[in-house]
């Protein structure tokens, strides 16, 4: 293995842990991934601190938490006055490649992402935002829309394929940085007909902790009554039964284990076209000096803990546990797990710039985890938790009361700025049922997280105060997106096959 190794990052959406057969699950088939497992390196303990889209996004490329590159909730632009990851890996010499969803560049849907906002990626073969995946627009190196109507995950990874057998025609001297950003397993559940009937959604198992219909509505309406003042903005909508469900209207068991099905499904593809990867590297003979890393953002609560398929935004397990999975042959052991607590969306850009030997960032949040992948398992001792405020904006926007929170080995506790919300002994209860929140025997362990919280949120430049001012620049709501593609982006598009 040379000095200076290729690198893939793979990223799957709103992927939950214990959906991959790594992680154990005895139904689900990832036989891609679990060859990643054998071949290289499990993270156990894989959190993300802030379970949503674009603060992850934006703390994958700037190794910073939401406080510190300012992308506090979905849809805003990323601020451009800062360092970036694929600048940093274009400075050590690397041929820059990101392909799929952006969700970095404000309010447009799909979106076009201009060469200066792309942040060190020299090729960029994807949109904004938005999940349309029979039938979706991307972009290229300028604003001429193309439209692909075959499965979005399997075109994104031919034009991953493609910049690897371009990156080693045009200077095979050149490591190759390429980053795809597949939509699934997020909603909704569209996918050609012969994945979405992989799975007998009798067969699938329902997460620890799935409620009675009964129970989520209570829990639900409890939420929006203490949380958020009555406003029904805040009021979740399950995305199960293909969204025809209304605000607070619960889920039945048939319904989640059908949603859950195609969730599966949807991960099994991803597992799919990462094998297709895996497979290319081998015909190119690339795979010994490749570092395959795959991950996700955020996981899908699936109906636990009395909320609905779709939703992530909580300290759960469910939501903030994540896939990592790391291959590097000769660097990382086969076979490896490692119990070490990871951050992944500030922690990993800080890794892969030290793996690669490239300039630190001035300023980053993120710690490097490279000891772990060279066998080491000590890393971080707890993950820090956080939610933003944002005062206005549709259902599933409106966010009304932040969250911070710290996770440890035995502990996971979570406040908002007048209450505390909940603590859960991770050894007794790693599935997170009993809320030991007013338990007095545990009043002086919350005193103390609570002074940590206060710690982390004074030296990262945090404040409860901080949020977002809804709508941000250009946004699109749904209704108004469709009009844009029909009216606009459709006639004007490019097919490709």
């Amino acid at each position: 293995m040379s000095e200076r190794p290729n690198i893939l990052l793979i990223y799957a959406d709103q992927m939950r842990y214990d959906c991959m057969s790594p992680a154990g699950n005895p139904v689900i088939k990832t036989p891609n991934l679990q060859r990643l497992a054998d071949e290289g390196q499990t993270f156990d303990n894989a959190f993300t601190s802030y379970p949503l889209c674009c603060p992850f996004r934006a703390s994958m490329l700037t190794g910073k938490y939401a406080q510190g590159h300012g992308m506090t909730q979905n849809h805003f632009p990323l601020r451009a006055d800062q360092e970036f990851l694929g600048e940093r890996m274009k400075v050590a010499g690397y041929q820059t490649l990101y392909v799929g969803k952006w969700h970095l560049e404000g309010g447009p849907k799909p979106g076009f992402v201009p060469p200066d906002r792309r942040f060190g990626f020299d090729r960029f073969v994807g949109f904004n935002r938005g999940h349309s995946y029979l039938d979706g627009i991307f972009f290229r190196g300028n604003g001429q829309p193309y439209r692909c109507r075959r499965y979005e995950p399997d075109y994104q990874t031919d034009h991953l394929i493609e910049f690897i057998d371009d990156a080693r025609g045009d200077d095979p001297d050149r490591p190759f940085f390429g980053y795809v950003s597949y939509g699934p397993p997020h909603h909704p559940n569209d996918m050609p007909e012969h994945w979405r009937g992989m799975y007998d959604p009798s067969e699938v198992p329902l997460p620890a902790g799935t409620l009675s219909p009964e129970e989520m509505v209570r829990i639900q309406t409890e939420r929006v009554e203490t949380d958020c003042a009555g406003n029904m903005k805040a009021a979740p909508r399950s995305r199960a039964a293909y969204g025809a469900k209304g605000q607070l209207e619960p889920e039945s068991e048939e319904e989640q284990r059908a949603f859950i099905a195609e969730y599966y499904a949807m991960i099994s593809n991803i597992d799919w076209n990462v094998g297709r990867v895996l497979n290319h590297l081998d015909r190119r003979g690339l795979a010994e000096n490749t570092l395959v890393l795959f991950f996700s953002d955020h996981g899908d609560m699936l109906g636990e803990h009395g909320y609905y398929c779709g939703y992530k935004p909580q300290g759960y397990r469910a939501t903030m546990q994540v896939p990592l999975l790391a291959r590097l042959p000769g660097r990382i052991s086969a076979g490896q797990r490692t119990q070490a607590m990871v951050d992944v969306g500030v922690d990993t850009p800080v890794t892969l710039l030290d793996l690669v030997g490239a300039e630190p960032f001035s300023e980053a949040h993120g710690q490097s985890y490279l000891n772990v992948l060279d066998d080491g398992d000590i890393h971080r001792d707890c993950i820090h938790y956080q939610t933003f405020r944002m005062d206005d904006g549709a259902w599933g926007e409106f966010t009304p009361v932040p969250e911070r929170g710290i996770r440890t080995e035995d502990w996971l506790y979570v406040r908002q700025p007048n209450r505390r919300k909940f603590l859960f002994d991770q050894q007794a209860d790693p599935q997170e049922l009993t809320n030991l929140v007013d338990d007095p025997a545990h009043f002086d362990l919350m005193d103390r997280f609570d002074a940590q919280i206060a710690t982390q949120m004074a030296e990262t430049g945090d404040d409860w105060d901080m949020h977002a001012d809804f709508p941000p620049p250009d946004f699109l709501t749904h209704e108004a997106a469709k009009v844009y593609l029909e009216d606009v982006l459709l006639p004007n598009a490019i097919e490709v096959p």
